[in-house]
């Protein structure tokens, strides 16, 4: 049987990320294709806001797609039994290209037995000495692995056992790894690397949603279906889809649509805002049955209290990283009604961006600290990049920190300047 097919969001998901990534599912469901929206972070408080307000259950949360050994394990290779003779051990290993054999009793695994303890036994018989029993040449396996381990651990020669809380489940090995079917994935709002679900490699991207740049380290065995827009939102993209096939939108998928496209614009504020991201949002609404300013003010007042955060989730929230092929940086984001009381930590929050940036060696770690209110960021960082960042946005660097008037949008605004600052 077929796997199902996964659509993901990035890594640190935020609202657009969860929502397109569960109506993207839901319109392949429509189409008959066997798909399942999956998560690649936990939910923040604006997603939470719009999952519950719709009544959306939020998707299951997926934290790689290495091959496990428990997919690969071949579970009708038999453990022989404490009781079996040394000519059932010799017919085990006729029948299986193994050196090592499992023995388990009543299910339990108890060890290996060697190919090679069997020539000791040959011996015994031409001198006419007292045999062994398969018990007593049992020995503690060398390698034992777990269905939870990832296949690319299992080495390239050799057949190995597999136990689950003692249990003896079967064996495995390297050719048993390469046969598993490929999970198949649909990426919606990213398409860089270092954005996706760990392990990408073991799987196969079919399709590509986004309306962010192209990163340039994405590469696929074929052709797949790519689509992107240079839109506020996924969303926007997404419902343009369901119009194409000509599918209804489900109530409390238009919900989930409209909420993504009011956090991507910020309620139609971001720069990236476009007249299409409006007219969609406002034919979502209509369907979802909601007050759009109303909605979206509210959904984002909810997602706009950090209060309850520490330094260390407030530097990591909603991140992304970059790289322009050598050097790889981090930008976090957190929108806000005011910004007061998290400037007044700056000292605090450039400690937990500094601890970040070094346990992963980036080159800098960034906060955007935006006012939803007065459409502006303060961007504050860590890391040796005072100079790239004046160059970047033509101002003076005052202990670790620039002012940004007007400036709302990563993926427009700071981006693209970063980046032309390192060349």
């Amino acid at each position: 049987m077929a796997k199902q097919i996964f659509v993901t969001g990035h890594k640190n998901p935020d609202t657009d990320s969860i929502c397109s990534s569960i109506a993207f599912a839901k319109l392949q469901q429509l189409k008959g294709v066997d798909a399942v929206a999956v998560r690649a972070g936990d939910i923040n408080k604006e997603t939470a806001y719009a999952l519950d307000y719709f009544h959306v259950e939020a998707q299951p949360l997926v934290k790689d797609f290495y091959v496990k050994v428990g997919e690969a394990v071949r579970k009708d290779v038999e453990a022989l039994p404490y009781s079996a003779s040394l000519k059932d051990a010799a017919k085990w290993f006729a029948d299986h290209d193994s050196d090592v054999a499992p023995v388990a009793e009543n299910g339990n695994f108890a060890g290996v037995l060697y190919k090679s303890s069997l020539a000791g036994e040959f011996v015994k018989t031409v001198l006419g000495e007292e045999l062994s029993t398969v018990k007593s040449l049992v020995q503690d396996a060398a390698t034992i692995f777990s269905t939870s381990d990832n296949g690319h651990d299992v080495p390239a020669e050799g057949r190995y056992v597999v136990v689950d809380d003692g249990k003896y489940v079967g064996m495995v090995c390297a050719d048993c790894v390469a046969a598993v079917e490929k999970r198949k994935v649909m990426l919606v709002d990213h398409n860089e690397k270092k954005q996706i679900i760990d392990g990408i490699d073991e799987a196969e991207i079919i399709s590509v949603v986004d309306h962010h740049r192209i990163g340039g380290t994405l590469a696929t065995e074929g052709p797949i279906f790519i689509l992107f827009q240079p839109v506020g939102c996924t969303a926007t993209i997404v419902t343009s889809l369901y119009e194409q096939a000509n599918i209804a939108i489900p109530k409390e998928i238009a919900g989930l649509l409209l909420s993504a496209v009011i956090s991507d614009t910020v309620l139609f504020r971001s720069p990236t805002c476009t007249q299409q991201d409006r007219e969609t949002a406002e034919k979502l609404a209509a369907i979802a049955g909601v007050d759009l300013q109303a909605y979206g003010m509210d959904m984002l007042k909810a997602g706009a209290n950090v209060s309850d955060l520490t330094p260390d989730q407030i530097a990591q929230n909603d991140m992304k990283e970059f790289s322009d092929g050598s050097v790889t940086f981090t930008i976090s984001q957190v929108q806000v009604m005011d910004t007061t009381d998290l400037l007044e930590q700056k000292q605090v929050l450039l400690n937990a961006l500094e601890k970040m940036r070094s346990a992963k060696n980036y080159a800098a770690s960034f906060l955007m600290i935006t006012s939803i209110i007065d459409e502006s960021t303060n961007l504050i960082f860590a890391g040796n990049m005072d100079a790239v960042v004046g160059k970047a946005f033509a101002k003076d660097v005052l202990d670790k920190e620039v002012y940004l008037p007007g400036v709302m949008s990563r993926k427009k605004q700071i981006v693209p300047q970063i980046l032309a600052a390192l060349k």
